[in-house]
């Protein structure tokens, strides 16, 4: 009778035994498979987080020079100011993307105010959203259309836009655009049911006519066609300082259509330029060699890398991370000496039976493999159920840890500062009024699963234990000689 055969009779015979080793060896497995599926979510969590919020820096005029300011004078209003230093351009950006490598991509930014118009040449109607309580609403009440104008943001390349790119808010019909398309323009998909819009309806851009008066302007002649080529929707509530600044009236557009519908905007160029790199570990090189630049002059610019976001995220994935791998530790090394006593009780019982094996020549270690053999047969079934109760645990309990670590964040992609100070006098620009996210949807869907390899990789581990129990166990056994066993027999 071969060895696998008596190990199978004996598995088969002793239900009870069998069952209560199959229910030790599937506690054990399932509990650290299910703990390794979600270290394995908890990685792909991080680098998700590190690519979504660390793997940006931004590119910035130095406004803290007071002698490159620029004030024009506005109609019979007094004067308006911008800092006239070198501009921010699609031309600097494509230089940079050049001369650093480990950039993805990137998306130049500029925010301003217009009126939007139907076809019909009709005020749009708009969204009443939650304003921040400043009052401003109510104070702009009797400025004739300016409660009418809507955030009109240019954008080189929206795929790329922060509150894209951040999961603020999402493409849900049609298309990115870029600076290569003639006056596009994406839209909430919210603002477009109320007004009876959709992909390749044309909206009118123009300047809000109380601002046109005070400029000595024609309004009629700042009107931009502008073709709708995406809807978004938000993910997260928002508030800003007026109720038709918000992100569901907001405008993805191009530069130039915001600078036709806005003349007074003179030699004003992008706000800021966002840079992503490919991967976030890089970051410090990459922001050292643009520093670098020849092209970039730290009197006219300045980079920047915001890592409190990624920071505040990233601290409990760390930590959740560190715990599950000791709690793995502790549930192999606690399950392995629970098996190893288990077993140890069993071979003691056995010892009649191991006399009987040896009086018929069988050699101890052929003994010893036979309770390998037996230990094997159980295992592989308790593997092969732990596969799909450690699925369940995992995608239960792993995917609730996880979106309530990362969920619970609370930021402003526009990285606003309360203005921009210079010899004593503050300058508002159009962060300073952009739509303040309260929080967010998870930054990525976290899919918490079973890996083969995680599996594989488990049950050589498991064997290895159950290798190390099974010798500790018969070590009795080996160490005895045949009188010994066959005198305890009798």
């Amino acid at each position: 009778m071969s060895l696998f055969h008596r190990a199978f009779l004996y598995v088969t015979r002793k239900l009870t035994k069998t069952f209560l080793l199959l229910l030790i060896l599937l506690v054990i497995s399932t509990l650290a498979l299910s703990g390794a599926a979600i270290k394995d979510a908890t990685g792909t969590a991080a680098l998700n987080v590190r690519q979504a919020l660390g793997g940006i820096f931004t590119l910035q005029q130095n406004t803290s020079d007071p002698s490159k300011w620029v004030s024009t004078p506005v109609g019979n209003a007094g004067s308006q100011s911008y800092y006239g230093g070198e501009p921010l351009t699609v031309d600097l950006a494509e230089r940079i993307m050049t001369g650093a490598a480990g950039i993805s991509g990137y998306n130049a930014t500029y925010t301003n105010y217009i009126v939007p118009l139907n076809a019909d040449g009709r005020i749009l109607e708009l969204i009443d959203s939650e304003d921040n309580g400043t009052g401003l609403g109510s104070l702009m009440a009797g400025h004739g259309d300016f409660n009418s104008t809507v955030a009109a943001i240019a954008a080189t390349n929206t795929a790329y836009d922060s509150y894209f790119a951040g999961g603020y808010i999402e493409l849900t019909e049609g298309r990115h655009f870029t600076a290569g398309d003639k006056n596009p323009a994406i839209i909430s998909a919210e603002l477009a049911e109320l007004n009876g819009l959709g992909v390749g309806s044309k909206i009118t851009l123009r300047m809000s006519e109380y601002k046109a008066a005070m400029m000595g302007i024609d309004a009629g002649k700042t009107k931009v066609e502008v073709t709708v080529v995406g809807l978004f929707r938000s993910t997260a509530k928002s508030t800003t300082s007026l109720s038709n600044w918000s992100m569901d009236n907001s405008i993805f557009t191009t530069l130039e259509a915001v600078k036709t519908a806005r003349p007074d905007m003179g030699d004003e160029s992008f706000e800021r330029i966002q840079f992503y790199v490919n991967d976030p570990g890089e970051m410090e090189r990459i922001v050292r060699r643009v520093k670098s630049l020849p092209d970039l002059d730290p009197t006219d610019f300045i980079v920047t890398v915001d890592s409190s976001n990624v920071d505040a995220v990233m601290e409990p994935l760390t930590n959740m991370n560190r715990l599950i791998s000791i709690l793995i530790l502790l549930v192999l090394a606690v399950g392995g000496a629970v098996l190893c006593l288990v077993l140890s009780v069993r071979v003691k019982e056995r010892v009649h039976e191991s006399g009987v094996q040896l009086a018929l020549g069988i050699s101890k270690k052929t003994i010893v493999a036979q309770y390998l053999a037996e230990v094997v047969i159980i295992a592989v079934l308790a593997f092969s159920l732990s596969a799909f109760a450690s699925g369940f645990v995992a995608k239960t309990v792993g995917s609730q840890l996880l979106n309530d670590t990362i969920s619970d964040r609370a930021q402003s992609p526009a990285g606003k500062t309360p203005g921009t100070s210079v010899d004593g006098e503050t300058f508002l620009g159009s962060a300073d009024f952009a739509p303040e996210f309260e929080g967010s949807s998870p930054l990525t869907k976290i899919e918490v699963e079973v890996k083969p390899a995680t599996a594989a990789w488990m049950c050589g581990a498991g064997f290895l234990i159950i290798c190390a129990a099974v010798m500790l166990a018969a070590a009795p056994v080996l160490r005895m000689k045949p009188r010994e066993i066959l005198s305890k027999m009798s």
